[in-house]
């Protein structure tokens, strides 16, 4: 899943709802910034905010890191994680 955000004047971004409750996020919680490819990855600094994430997508970003995995290859885990939340 992705999703358009815009980069305000103070280089401030919203991240949309439906991947702050994919990712457990609170008011106050910190994220670690990350170059990743030609773009940046955003994801909890909390070990707290991993454990109430879904198991198989965080066991997914953990095992595979570097340029190596594509958008697309996110994104197909993401849609396959969606589908059995809903079973």
């Amino acid at each position: 899943m992705s999703e358009l955000v815009r980069v305000k004047e103070k280089f401030q971004v919203t991240i949309p709802v439906t991947l702050r409750k994919a990712a457990a996020l609170e008011t106050g919680d910190y994220l670690e910034a990350s170059q990743w490819g030609d773009g940046i990855l955003l994801r909890p600094a909390s070990a707290r905010k991993a454990v109430k994430a879904r198991p198989g997508i965080v066991a997914f970003l953990n095992e595979r890191r570097g340029p190596g995995r594509t958008r697309e290859d996110i994104d197909a885990q993401v849609d396959a994680e969606r589908a059995a939340w809903d079973k």
